[in-house]
């Protein structure tokens, strides 16, 4: 169970049909409510966050991604049931000094509510509150969701491996 005791540090966001979510840090503690998520996305939502058709990830690499020293890994649950976490955004540090890489995936049942965009937003604010000037976001050519929600970020091309295309956002 997360520890309740950094929610109130929460970033609230309503999606346009009025539904309240909370983001906040994510904790070592939110492994399982994170387990739980990837076992609700589909097949294919995970193939397109990871590149490859992951299941879930191991204590190993949540303990990575919930590091400060990392980056930030933010957990989004329903405003009324805060430990049905329902989306992860990273914002992880990379080799390139002031450059942030963003990754997010969300639960199948949230997509296409305007959640992503929302999420890519606070990223972004997140990533220049850390000091980076830009993000990095590796794109599967055929995820077109998360093009789109890039494109209103106003993310650039700057190369491609395979289906792979590396944009870059602007801070």
């Amino acid at each position: 169970m997360p520890d309740a005791s950094r929610r109130d540090d929460a970033h609230s966001i309503t999606l346009a049909d009025g539904t309240a979510t909370r983001t906040q840090e994510a904790a070592p503690v939110d492994l399982v409510p994170v387990q739980e998520l990837h076992r609700r996305c589909s097949l294919g939502s995970r193939a397109l966050r990871y590149h490859a058709g992951r299941s879930g990830l191991s204590p190993a690499e949540w303990r990575q991604l919930s590091s400060p020293e990392r980056g930030t890994t933010l957990v989004t649950a329903p405003a009324e049931r805060r430990e049905h976490i329902i989306a992860m955004t990273n914002v992880m540090r990379t080799d390139q000094q002031g450059v942030g890489e963003l990754a997010i995936l969300i639960e199948d049942a949230w997509q296409a509510r305007g959640l992503g965009t929302a999420l890519a937003e606070h990223a972004a604010a997140v990533a220049r509150r850390e000091g980076h000037h830009a993000l990095a976001a590796a794109v599967e050519a055929s995820n077109k969701p998360m093009l789109h929600v890039l494109e209103k970020l106003d993310a650039r091309p700057v190369g491609a491996s395979g289906s792979v295309l590396d944009l870059r956002i602007l801070l």
